[in-house]
């Protein structure tokens, strides 16, 4: 280990509800990142060998981009693995490190809170509408995104209770 990656503040395991739920959600993302290969090989081939198009299979590309999207995302916040900038928050003392990291925890905890309450006003008035090709309601894209996004907060609290109760337990 580096001198450098010594300092970094990390959550503990995570408890194992919330590993394979967000194992659960990567392994499902992963299958619908195949889904997107496949339609976009079966869309090359229908226009070039038939001359056709198919605009139901890039509506789901579309959708299957996004979901996949926000289905990574937990695994990544809950293993710390999420984009971070540390580079000055390593050369702190362990108590104000301590504070950038909660600080940061928190950002992720009001981002998602305003996400859900944005995407939940957003949803009143347009879960009655549906996708071009498809037909379907925005309700069955967006209601995954939120819940993803909803465990974004649980993963944000349980670091933080995580981190905290490590920091007061005896060395």
């Amino acid at each position: 280990m580096t001198e450098m990656a010594s300092h970094h503040i990390t959550a503990p395991a995570p408890p194992r509800a919330l590993d394979l739920i967000t194992r659960g959600l990567f392994t499902l993302a992963t299958g619908l990142l195949l889904l997107i290969i496949a339609l976009i090989v079966a869309q090359v081939l229908a226009r070039n060998l038939w001359n056709t198009g198919l605009p139901r299979a890039e509506e789901i590309s579309r959708l299957a981009g996004v979901l996949a999207v926000y289905c990574t995302a937990p695994l990544l916040a809950l293993h710390g693995q999420h984009v971070a900038v540390d580079v000055f928050t390593n050369l702190m003392p362990r108590t104000p490190r301590l504070a950038c990291f909660v600080l940061a925890e928190l950002s992720m905890l009001a981002f998602a809170a305003l996400t859900i309450w944005g995407g939940w006003l957003y949803l009143d008035r347009a879960w009655k509408f549906r996708t071009p090709a498809l037909g379907m309601q925005n309700i069955w894209l967006f209601g995954p995104v939120l819940l993803c996004i909803a465990l974004l907060i649980v993963i944000a609290l349980w670091r933080i209770l995580a981190v905290l109760r490590a920091e007061r337990a005896p060395r």
